[in-house]
């Protein structure tokens, strides 16, 4: 549904002739403008008036997260990275004195 209705943070739209989706991040009352980040990432401030003159057509956000991180498809689906996360054998502890010592992993604390 095309609306003309104030902007709110948080909320999806889509602009009608363009195609383009993007998010209300912040409004300046004072100042009547309004900041947007289109999906792919780019951020643009607008004049109240321009926003509401847009034909906008309010969304649900979007379920594909990596719009703005440039990720290809086989990316978001990489393993690789996951073997970051492997429990280390050395932790780093601090002490109670505000000094840092090394942890075995094979230690108890």
């Amino acid at each position: 549904m095309l609306r003309r209705n104030a902007p709110e943070v948080g909320s999806w739209y889509e602009d009608a002739e363009l195609g383009r989706v993007f998010e209300v991040v912040s409004l300046d009352e004072d100042d009547n403008s309004v900041a947007i980040q289109y999906f792919e990432g780019e951020i643009e401030a607008l004049e109240l008036d321009a926003f509401l003159q847009m034909p906008l057509r309010t969304i649900e956000q979007p379920e594909d997260w990596s719009g703005p991180f440039e990720l290809d498809r086989e990316d978001r689906y990489e393993s690789d990275f996951a073997d970051s996360f492997e429990e280390p054998d050395e932790l780093l502890m601090l002490d109670g004195e505000g000094g840092m010592h090394i942890e075995e992993g094979d230690e108890e604390f």
